[in-house]
């Protein structure tokens, strides 16, 4: 006997989650940060399942199969006034199959964690081979957070660059990149 859709334990198709996103008091520009925390957007699904933040609906997204960054429309709206394709999906509103999407939190202790850790001149690798140890996910989470920690601690005077690549290209001229290295500040 097939399930009723008054029958709550009936698995749930992925059409019956369509989530949703609504602008709420958002000025004409706003920050990427805000953007991407979803600080002016609401978020529901149609399985009533409560989304409290884009953190939730991305969560959701997920277990559903929908495209984490579209949470499964098809479009992303950067601002409240215009919205455009997902590259992410090609518009489909769908995951690949296995993606998954980790969501890395830095904190000021962990930066300084992280910092203390690194030696008197150190390079992109050496941050990539100390963050590896202290973080989950792939090679993509772990570079975008050693690049992000560099430049936080560029910000704050902690380091400076003392390296960069040999030479400029110009006509002709293959760019060549070593890795680039900081010093610390004292």
């Amino acid at each position: 006997m097939a399930p009723s859709a008054e029958d709550e334990s009936a698995p749930v198709s992925m059409d019956q989650h369509v989530i949703t996103t609504e602008w709420v008091d958002a000025p004409d520009e706003i920050a990427y940060h805000d953007y991407v925390e979803g600080t002016y957007n609401t978020f529901s699904c149609t399985c009533d399942q409560p989304l409290a933040d884009r953190d939730a609906a991305t969560r959701h997204a997920a277990e559903v199969g929908q495209c984490l960054m579209c949470l499964g429309s098809g479009t992303i709206s950067i601002n409240p006034h215009h919205s455009g394709g997902c590259d992410s999906c090609a518009g489909s509103g769908k995951s690949a199959p296995g993606s998954v999407m980790i969501q890395a939190r830095v904190t000021q202790s962990f930066v300084k964690e992280v910092a203390a850790l690194l030696p008197a001149e150190f390079g992109l690798t050496d941050v990539v081979a100390v963050l590896g140890r202290r973080m989950e996910g792939g090679a993509e989470t772990v570079l975008s957070v050693a690049a992000g920690l560099i430049r936080y601690l560029e910000v704050q005077g902690e380091v400076v660059l003392c390296t960069a690549p040999d030479f400029l290209p110009g006509d002709g001229v293959e760019q060549r990149y070593d890795d680039p290295r900081w010093l610390r500040v004292p």
